[in-house]
């Protein structure tokens, strides 16, 4: 396969992963003869005289085909560096009870890890997708810190990650796991509303006036009850909108690595502040003491909702048109969230599973469609290509492009708890007028500190 026809697959890849019930058949799959990279394999097809390394995926059809190319590749000795000897098969991990997906996938591995521990079924390297909170994951301790292996290791492994990835996997001082898939921020609009409007769609030099005029443009009553029914920007339960003012304003919010909360400082103030005026000043998103969580998520009406604020996978999907980058404040820091990771239980067999984590973490942190490794990220600063000019659509690469190139590791971006807790604490009471910018703020800082200390 040729390196544009991984490209379109893995772009391929990228969907099936955000789409639960999307799949394919055997039809879809394809050779992988996968090599985008200098670090090539041998591409033999002799079986390895084995030592069982076990990958965990959860029970999630998505990842079980993406875990069954990469046994195929590895099998092929398509991986570079790769130890001989070692053959990898894969176990998969039910989802636990629940009615919310990603705790389902969260407390799945969780349970299952524990029960590696007490003997049960174990693994050596588990592939934590984006619908786990690989944060609570890491903030539960249920993966065993990687720095004793990477002090030790003399190829420097960590060094092929890219700088903000590599924070992402920075937690309680101690690197959890291995980066392999990282979104940044982006502005996602309506295509069509626009349109209708008579509205130019959202430009890369946008500032927060830009969007602000767009958004009481696009905020309307249609069926003439004295009542907007049509709001220009939706607040998405999953992202906290107000985390991209806060960080262009120079704040953080939580640090899991160092323990920082930064809630109380003055950035955050100036950002909630901007944000609430969205609704209390411009009209342009759901406020008041009525409004409900249905309606401030656009959940009654998703295709009305005229922008949004959502993490980049690369895709759009209709009625929404071609992404855009954040519009541009005090800085054009843009947050970048942790999407995928690799790691080791505890109960990993020490050396043999390090020794395939890391050549199975660069080789799939090279081909994601935003790469996390050094060897793919090098387009960002000089596009060679052979990479975004193939995938995307040139509005959609120049986004991707410039979103990455000032994006900031963000952890809060990285973790559905967190997200979940801040919107239904801090944005809902906000947009129902429950509590001040100054009690929220102290909400939240109590709650980051009981979350960063427990």
């Amino acid at each position: 396969m040729t390196r544009r026809e991984w490209l379109s697959l893995a772009l391929l890849g990228a969907q099936v992963l955000l789409i639960a019930s999307c799949g394919g058949d055997e039809d879809d799959d394809q050779p992988a003869d996968l090599a985008p990279s200098s670090r090539t394999g041998t591409g033999s097809d002799a079986v390895k005289e084995t030592q069982p390394i076990t990958l965990a995926v959860l029970d999630y059809e998505g990842t079980i085909r993406d875990a069954e190319e990469v046994l195929k590749e590895w099998e092929r000795d398509n991986i570079p560096g790769v130890p001989e000897g070692l053959a990898l098969e894969h176990v998969t991990i039910p989802l636990a009870e629940g009615d919310y997906y990603p705790d389902q996938a969260t407390y799945g591995f969780r349970d299952f890890l524990a029960a590696g521990e007490a003997g049960g079924v174990t693994a050596d390297v588990v592939w934590l997708p984006f619908y786990v909170d690989i944060m609570d994951l890491f903030m539960m301790r249920t993966l065993a810190p990687l720095d004793r292996w990477l002090q030790a290791d003399k190829h420097e492994p960590l060094e092929a990650f890219v700088e903000e990835a590599r924070s992402l996997v920075r937690v309680r001082g101690e690197t959890q796991a291995l980066p392999i898939r990282i979104a940044p921020a982006v502005l996602e609009h309506n295509a069509v509303r626009f349109r209708r409007a008579e509205l130019e769609a959202p430009t890369h030099d946008w500032t927060w006036e830009n969007f602000i005029a767009a958004a009481t443009q696009l905020t309307v009553d249609t069926d003439g009850d004295g009542a907007i029914n049509r709001w220009g920007f939706a607040s998405l339960g999953w992202f906290p909108d107000w985390l991209p003012l806060v960080m262009q304003e120079g704040g953080i919010v939580v640090d899991l690595n160092t323990g920082k909360i930064d809630m109380d400082e003055p950035a955050t103030f100036r950002a909630l502040s901007a944000w609430d005026e969205f609704g209390r000043v411009h009209g342009i998103l759901p406020h008041g003491p009525k409004v409900t969580l249905d309606q401030l998520e656009a959940l009654d009406d998703y295709y009305e909702r005229g922008m949004h604020f959502t993490p980049f996978f690369g895709h759009t999907y209709e009625p929404f048109g071609y992404v855009t980058p954040l519009p541009g404040g005090a800085s054009n820091t843009t947050p970048l969230g942790l999407v995928e990771a690799l790691g080791m239980p505890p109960s990993a067999q020490g050396e043999k599973a390090y020794a395939a984590l890391v050549p199975l973490a660069l080789w799939l942190g090279e081909r994601r469609v935003l790469p996390t490794t050094t060897a793919g990220w090098q387009f960002v600063a000089k596009p060679d290509g052979d990479h975004f000019d193939l995938v995307f659509p040139e509005p959609v690469k120049a986004t991707a492009l410039e979103s990455m190139a000032r994006a900031k590791a963000s952890h809060v971006a990285s973790g559905w708890k967190i997200n979940q807790w801040l919107h239904h604490n801090v944005t809902f009471p906000l947009a129902r007028e429950e509590v001040t910018i100054e009690q929220a703020i102290q909400q939240a800082t109590n709650w980051l500190r009981s979350y960063v200390y427990q």
